[in-house]
């Protein structure tokens, strides 16, 4: 397991903030039921538990990047993780925003591929990382790591093309955030035509998820709050009516 420490603290020389290991004893049957491997048999999260280390992760730490090897899985166990594609220019759009529970990086790790996106820390997390080695041992005793593997991707690029088909399709920026809204909405709790739901993210995180820029999110939201199509207090979204966004998505 030294190896997996070795790897925690590699990044410690980059302009990023460095990882903190926590501790080898994970408690991790206490969060497994929140995962994807919580399906697994008692008698393979306890193996999982023996073989995997948590990590604290600060705010702007790298899990991995796209196009690059994966020599671990990662377990988001609390925090939040984005997951996106970077152009050489520096330009980034965001895929999906992992949550506690999301499993990262098994089908890279299963099959040897590359990695297609990149993961980076958005809040403080708590990530529980195991080797690809313990892991490839870990997936022959139990197949059934395969299929949640499958599941894992599908999951991910389900989100991706929720993505593009809101970049792709169209050139309006406040059509693109009225769509991305109405996503997010689905979400969160509703009361008939109306919904609410947590949105922690700055208006220049919302811009990688559309393909825009802060100043012009900026512009887009207050044009939907002098219409009355969103109300925003705190960290606090409501969609008073989201037939009406969606009207004013699809007329835009």
């Amino acid at each position: 397991m030294a190896s997996t420490a070795a790897q925690v603290t590699f990044n410690s020389g980059w302009s990023v903030p460095t990882p903190h290991l926590v501790s080898s004893n994970c408690e991790f049957l206490s969060w497994a039921k929140d995962t994807s491997l919580g399906t697994l048999p008692v008698e393979a999260l306890r193996k999982l538990e023996s073989i995997m280390f948590i990590v604290d992760y600060p705010a702007g730490g790298i899990l991995f990047l796209e196009q690059e090897p994966l020599f671990q899985v990662f377990v988001v166990l609390d925090g939040d993780v984005s997951l996106s594609l970077q152009n050489t220019g520096g330009r980034k759009l965001t895929l999906r925003i992992a949550k506690r529970g999301a499993v990262l990086g098994m089908h890279s790790a299963l099959f040897g591929s590359l990695s297609m996106w990149s993961a980076d820390i958005l809040y403080p997390s708590k990530i529980a990382l195991i080797t690809r080695d313990d892991f490839l041992r870990f997936a022959q005793r139990y197949p059934e790591v395969y299929r949640l593997a499958t599941v894992e991707l599908m999951t991910i690029l389900r989100c991706a093309c929720a993505t593009l088909h809101i970049v792709g399709l169209s050139s309006c920026v406040r059509e693109r955030l009225a769509s991305q809204l109405l996503v997010w909405g689905e979400l969160g709790k509703k009361t008939g035509d109306q919904t609410q739901f947590c949105m922690a993210l700055t208006h220049a995180q919302i811009a990688e998820f559309i393909g825009a820029t802060r100043e012009t999110v900026t512009r887009a939201l207050t044009a939907l709050k002098e219409r009355g199509l969103v109300e925003i207090r705190g960290c606090t979204l409501k969609i008073p009516s989201t037939t009406a966004l969606r009207k004013y998505a699809e007329r835009v």
